[in-house]
């Protein structure tokens, strides 16, 4: 009832901004799924560091969590959205749909990056992280949520309902997280190496890596020169698809 109440008066205002306050009033109103959303993370961190795992596999986990944790959540939010009708009614506003998308996206990430903040904080007291490699670290991590909110979002605008999406989800972000080496390492040359300088979340990766301690690929400037890329990006490729997803003519 609150979800359907908040979606009403937002199409009422038909204001782009009010998309960015709908995520964040939705999220508030169901503080119990946002505790069990924070505590699932800090499950799955605590025994890899408490246990001194490699630090390849935690990068990997690490990588892997965030992806699906941004990618899937924008997915089957906007899969919901369309089901309820929420999309076809902000279709016909005379707002811009990239505009519209982009606070979306950028609130989903907002929650999503609360959502994760406990297992940033456990890694930087547990871990023998610098300050360099904390602040890239942090912002490489706002950014990957960001860009994996906006290719969630595109894939829902394929169709189906919440299941369907988060099968396409896992689809698109398997090979993307192959191709950044999460799973083989990162080869330093041939077709690979070049994939994986324009792919984000080798970058997470090496950034988790190297908070933790390890050999990692890239150094904090790099990674930090790719949080922006990769943030303009994601802003880019919402403002052009926006259209896409609200399936506006």
């Amino acid at each position: 009832m609150m979800q359907t109440a908040i979606d009403k008066s937002l199409v009422r205002r038909a204001m782009p901004g009010s998309l960015f306050g709908r995520e964040l009033l939705v999220t508030a109103s169901r503080p119990r799924a946002l505790v069990l959303k924070v505590a699932i993370p800090l499950v799955l961190t605590l025994p890899l560091l408490a246990g001194h795992a490699p630090t390849f596999w935690s990068g990997m986990l690490f990588t892997v969590l965030t992806a699906m944790t941004g990618a899937v959540g924008a997915a089957i939010s906007v899969a919901r959205a369309r089901e309820s009708g929420l999309l076809a009614r902000l279709a016909i506003t005379p707002r811009a749909p990239g505009g519209a998308m982009l606070h979306w996206v950028a609130a989903s990430s907002i929650v999503d990056a609360v959502q994760l903040t406990p297992v940033l904080v456990v890694i930087f007291v547990l871990a023998p992280v610098t300050a360099p490699a904390a602040l890239a670290l942090v912002l490489i991590e706002l950014a990957v949520l960001f860009v994996a909110n906006v290719l969630g979002s595109v894939v829902a605008a394929a169709g189906g309902g919440a299941g369907e999406v988060l099968i396409d989800v896992l689809v698109l972000l398997a090979p993307l997280m192959f191709f950044g080496g999460l799973f083989t390492g990162i080869p330093r040359d041939g077709w690979r190496w070049i994939a994986a300088l324009v792919d984000p979340f080798s970058y997470l990766d090496s950034a988790f890596i190297r908070a933790l301690g390890g050999v990692a690929t890239f150094d904090d400037r790099s990674v930090l020169v790719a949080a922006l890329a990769t943030a303009a990006v994601g802003a880019a490729l919402m403002l052009g698809l926006g259209r896409v997803v609200l399936r506006r003519r």
